[in-house]
């Protein structure tokens, strides 16, 4: 059984022609236009300007438990976003680490997205609870952070005991993910052995050449091709490193897509490769969790 969202039912002038076309559907609208706009659920706008929202299950809409919650023992006023599976489990959990923007709207709707896959998924804070939408503060935020790690460490280490503490998780099934400044959180993740099995990182900072002898985890790497803060060259180094590595890496580069890719809200967004990167996502977490 699938739910519905109110749909009107308008005309459709095409380009080119004087043929009218009745668009009552999200289907009927991209199979019009093709244009699709990545957001939970989807949306596609058709020639008019009018957004169509795409029919979703009844079990990915409604079959999930959200909340805001602390996971961080010594901070008591630190709040992540948790997104869980209905019914009891366990279930493999995943940490989401937000962009340098701080824990908003789009990292929850990933959330959202990976708990109707069957994931009890965890965002965290690296932030201390502030969120900002202008460059010139995420890049403060982001150094600061920089600067001293440990709290950002401390934290990832937090929520991995979180979730392991939960009787609905799968404790020995983790894994990470992170976008632009978390996918470089998620890739420390691995490479320092933090407790997940798997870390899926988006156009995050790497180190090319270190050393992987000691990582336990497997990598999923997603890359813009024309990402002009992370160069393909260095990329393709990276790829060819974590081939001496164990477990099982796989690092991919999409075309004609820039830095922020994967972020509807991101002017670089590209649905085709955010698509392909989310089924890629998808399929590596099913095979190593």
């Amino acid at each position: 059984m699938k739910t519905y969202i109110s749909l009107l039912t308008l005309s459709l002038i095409l380009s080119g022609c004087n043929q009218t076309i009745s668009v009552n559907s999200f289907e009927d609208c991209v199979q019009q236009t093709g244009e699709i706009m990545e957001s939970y659920p989807r949306q596609c706008r058709d020639n008019n300007g009018k957004n169509w929202t795409e029919e979703i299950n009844e079990k990915e809409a409604k079959n999930t438990k959200k909340d805001n919650i602390n996971y961080h023992s010594e901070k008591p006023d630190l709040s992540g976003y948790i997104a869980v599976p209905e019914g009891d489990g366990p279930f493999p959990a995943l940490i989401l680490i937000h962009e340098w923007w701080g824990l908003n709207d789009n990292i929850r709707e990933f959330a959202d997205k990976f708990a109707a896959q069957g994931y009890v998924a965890l965002a965290v804070d690296l932030y201390d609870g502030e969120v900002t939408e202008t460059r010139e503060r995420a890049m403060e935020l982001v150094t600061a952070v920089r600067g001293d790690t440990d709290p950002a460490f401390e934290n990832l280490r937090q929520a991995v005991a979180y979730l392991q503490s939960r009787d609905d998780v799968i404790t020995e099934s983790l894994a990470s993910v992170g976008w632009c400044f978390g996918g470089g959180w998620a890739y420390q993740m691995a490479k320092n052995d933090l407790g997940v099995e798997a870390s899926i990182m988006y156009y995050g900072q790497f180190e090319p050449e270190a050393d992987f002898m000691n990582m336990r985890s497997s990598i999923l790497g997603h890359f813009g091709e024309t990402d002009r803060s992370i160069k393909v060259d260095d990329v393709e180094v990276f790829r060819a490193n974590l081939q001496t590595a164990s477990g099982e890496h796989a690092v991919y580069i999409y075309p004609n897509s820039g830095h922020g890719f994967a972020n509807s809200d991101n002017p670089n967004y590209n649905s085709e490769s955010a698509e392909l990167a989310w089924k890629r996502t998808l399929e590596f977490l099913e095979e190593e969790l």
